[in-house]
């Protein structure tokens, strides 16, 4: 069986920068699973993956424009210490939810840290960068009616919701 829309796919993956520094992998995060043709994964991937079969193994160089875009300055800010109460350490590297204008959830990295104010960045880790993916198509199927009203991938019978 092919991918094609709307079927569920589940692929072991490593994905490295142009230097060969493995940003990503199925070892460290599991397999990607997801339903075909419902914009669940960078576009550069999916449109790579379209048509091929599982037990393929593939070498997909996806573009930064495909992929997470470049890195926007913009989302890069310097906010008060005091907008994060009740947090005893703060350090770089560290992630915090925050809503933004729309009342959207986005995720902010924490990239250095003073007395005073904690620069926060809201790019993806992968934003300005090329991604380099050597896959595994393990599973390909007809995605269940449930699996495409929920916009995943059930693992199992028992049906998870993994966030």
């Amino acid at each position: 069986m092919q991918i094609s829309k709307y079927k569920a796919v589940v692929v072991n993956y490593v994905a490295r920068d142009d230097s060969g520094n493995i940003l990503d992998s199925s070892d460290a995060d599991g397999p990607i699973r997801y339903i075909h043709g419902t914009e669940d994964l960078i576009p550069g991937l999916e449109a790579a993956l379209e048509g091929h079969s599982a037990g393929e193994k593939l070498s997909i160089r996806v573009a930064m424009e495909d992929a997470y875009g470049d890195r926007d300055e913009s989302l890069i800010e310097e906010v008060p210490i005091a907008n994060f109460p009740g947090i005893d350490s703060i350090e770089p590297g560290m992630k915090f939810q925050t809503d933004m204008d729309d009342d959207v959830p986005y995720i902010v990295t924490v990239t250095k840290v003073t007395k005073k104010h904690v620069t926060v960045d809201g790019n993806h880790p992968f934003a300005g960068k090329n991604l380099n993916f050597d896959l595994e198509i393990v599973e390909v199927r007809e995605a269940s009616s449930s699996e495409i009203e929920h916009g995943h991938v059930h693992t199992d019978d028992s049906h998870h919701h993994i966030h």
